[in-house]
């Protein structure tokens, strides 16, 4: 029963981050950096702050309990992932919502799920659980090669190349995409690796999932380092400061305010449901969180017109790619059970 809930969290989790990139489609008059900050701000430090102190009971005492070399690497590995959260929002604005968040988090999950197998479980790696976990990420790296040729299809179909969400050239966007999924499985590895930070809240009264809170929170704090650099150098570069002062500026701010609350809810509902699936549960449950979110971002895709004059065969393409990448998610799924 508690694997089965784990599996349902995990995808309402996933249809929250699988959403709140079309916050991007409706920015004006804003430009990227500044909706981009707007929702690191709230996604990155003041939801998951406010979460953690309100769930740890004796939050000073969990600080200056957890261990400090603990702490720097749950931190670390959310700052490394905070690249991944830039290069994920440039990647998406140049191939489209349904290409880029597809790619960038068949990688994601690929890593994600290996690497914690191989740390914290090898001698799980050889054994039929091992391996099966391995075969979803060969899996997942051709649902990832078909994506990206149903996207180098598409450019070529196209009718037109200006639609909103899709700027720039398809090669340079793929390769952001590419790095993008690289950085982005770090925030797996926080969550992976932090037990011992997990424990100071713990013993600081806090209940299970109040623990993964204050996980969070150190870990996305360290992501925001990377976004609020590169945003501020956009800024700056580009005078667009002062499009936070512009009419229909508190409209836009709502919209990176709710951009921030999906992706970090989604968040917060993976960590509860890979907690429910047991020891492998980051193992398993990350390539199912990844899944639907290729689901619905896509669907999205869809329905906001990134794919209107595509050839049939570039959507036949990208079709192909999602079964093939959701199959390997299922494989991984499977793996759990064994």
């Amino acid at each position: 029963m508690s694997e089965s809930l784990g599996v349902v969290l995990i995808v309402i989790g996933g249809f929250m981050q699988g959403s709140y990139y079309l916050g991007l489609k409706w920015t004006r008059p804003w430009k990227w950096e500044n909706i981009w900050l707007t929702y690191a701000l709230f996604a990155l430090v003041i939801l998951p702050i406010i979460m953690a102190v309100v769930t740890v009971p004796q939050f000073g005492s969990a600080l200056s309990q957890a261990p400090s070399g603990a702490l720097a690497k749950v931190f670390l590995y959310g700052a490394g992932w905070g690249i991944g959260s830039v290069l994920s929002g440039l990647g998406v604005d140049r191939v489209g919502l349904a290409m880029g968040v597809s790619i960038l988090i068949g990688i994601a999950a690929a890593l994600g799920a290996l690497i914690p197998l191989i740390v914290n479980t090898p001698d799980l790696v050889f054994k039929p659980k091992g391996l099966m976990v391995i075969l979803s990420v060969v899996v997942l790296l051709v649902g990832v090669a078909l994506v990206g040729v149903a996207g180098k299809k598409r450019d070529a179909s196209r009718a037109a190349d200006s639609q909103a969400g899709q700027k720039g050239s398809f090669t340079v966007g793929l390769l952001i995409c590419i790095f993008s999924g690289i950085f982005s499985c770090m925030l797996n590895l926080a969550f992976s690796f932090s037990k011992p930070v997990a424990q100071a809240a713990a013993l600081a009264g806090a209940s299970a999932g109040g623990a993964q809170n204050f996980v969070w929170m150190v870990a996305l704090v360290g992501g925001f380092i990377a976004n609020l650099v590169y945003t501020s150098f956009l800024l700056r570069r580009n005078r667009t400061w002062k499009n936070f002062t512009m009419p229909k500026s508190g409209r836009v701010a709502l919209l990176g305010f709710f951009m921030g609350l999906l992706w970090y809810a989604g968040v917060v509902f993976y960590g509860r449901g890979a907690g429910f699936m047991g020891e492998l549960g980051t193992v398993a449950g990350w390539p199912i969180f990844m899944a639907t979110m290729i689901i619905f971002s896509t669907l999205w895709g869809f329905l906001t017109g990134e794919w209107k004059g595509s050839s049939a065969q570039a959507k036949w393409y990208m079709l192909a790619g999602l079964i093939v990448l959701i199959a390997a998610s299922g494989i991984s799924g499977w793996a759990n059970k064994m």
